[in-house]
């Protein structure tokens, strides 16, 4: 086994027998939560009885694409609008949508155990994802949640560790000591928890640069497509200048202007073989700082470009944790006449 899933692996094999048969199931919250289960999966296939993957939308099409021999289950989105740039007010006028989703998914958690005889479930993120008589691991590297008002942050972050603790045990894909990923949203000594290590597709490899850049898309819609929009502006004279790729993150079609199609490799999803020598094989990454992409940059030489998703304070406070280091760089989403500049410097 690749020494990055020393945690991961051990911890596993303490919580999961050989005869069990686990459904692995990840939010539709952009790609990392599926992305982040692919080595989960992985680690399962070669040690448990089954894996049963269940999910929605894009997440669970590139898990479709990595497993096509596992059997797999549609399940009930959120359903939440991303009307604002505030993410508390998205997810206060997303509340009925959640809730419903919430309960659906719960049932539909009762009924795949039902049909398939599973006893185990790994839920990443999903809030009601779980039932009785089987046990139930729930997977977060975000168990505080922060926000810029304290008591939101508190309100937010004890919401959250309620339904937690309706799991048997939480999963942390982070290092629990001074290597720690994200010790501000993953610590809480108030949860019943288990550090898996780090959970990323993406191995360091001894390859020759191919491109100049890597753009990766990837979040919840519509910041998604308003990134990617922001960016084919600029895409005309990057061309000039560097060999660019541009993985899109998602199956939806977007606006393709000229220079976005003729002087751009462009990709919508990747598989992960693909996205691991594109990673080894790019001088520098221009993406979200989504903690899943941070994992997968986090050993590798790459340098990065961080646009943190607006309102999302989670990804706001990764990109300033890292941008202490010499090879990132952060700019936010209004920024970007600055990016050539900030290219320039890095590369």
């Amino acid at each position: 086994m690749d020494h990055q899933y020393l945690e991961a692996e051990s911890a596993l094999k303490h919580l999961i027998t050989p005869e069990d048969i686990v459904v692995v199931a990840p939010l539709n919250w952009g790609l990392g939560h599926a992305t982040r289960c692919i080595p989960l999966i992985h680690l399962l296939s070669g040690y448990c009885s089954k894996v049963i993957i269940a999910s929605d939308g894009d997440a669970l099409s590139i898990l479709r694409a990595e497993f096509p021999d596992i059997e797999f289950y549609v399940i009930p989105p959120y359903g939440i609008r991303y009307k604002y740039n505030n993410m508390m007010y998205n997810l206060l006028i997303s509340l009925p949508s959640m809730i419903s989703g919430i309960v659906a998914e719960g049932k539909a958690a009762k009924k795949i155990i039902q049909k398939t005889g599973a006893n185990v479930i790994i839920s990443d993120n999903r809030l009601g994802f779980r039932a009785s008589g089987v046990t139930n691991y729930y997977m977060t590297h975000q168990i505080n949640i922060l926000y810029k008002q304290t008591t939101i942050s508190k309100v937010a972050s004890m919401l959250h560790q309620w339904f937690i603790r309706k799991f048997d045990v939480c999963l942390v894909p982070d290092f629990e000591n001074h290597r720690s990923l994200c010790p501000a949203l993953s610590h809480n000594p108030g949860i019943k928890k288990i550090f898996i290590g780090p959970l990323t597709r993406i191995s360091k490899k001894q390859l020759k640069p191919v491109y100049d850049i890597c753009f990766l898309l990837s979040g919840p819609e519509p910041q998604r497509t308003f990134l990617e929009d922001l960016l084919i502006t600029e895409l005309a004279d990057l061309a000039l200048s560097y060999k660019i790729i541009m993985i899109r993150g998602t199956t939806l079609k977007g606006k393709k202007k000229a220079p976005y199609v003729d002087g751009i490799t462009v990709i919508d999803l990747a598989h992960s073989s693909e996205i691991e020598k594109i990673l080894n094989t790019s001088r520098l990454l221009i993406s979200r700082s989504g903690y899943s992409t941070i994992m997968d940059i986090s050993r590798l030489d790459i340098k990065a470009i961080f646009i943190p998703t607006p309102g999302q304070t989670e990804q706001e406070y990764l990109a300033l944790r890292l941008s202490e280091m010499p090879k990132y760089a952060v700019l936010n989403q209004n920024e970007l006449n600055n990016l050539q500049k900030t290219i320039k410097s890095l590369i």
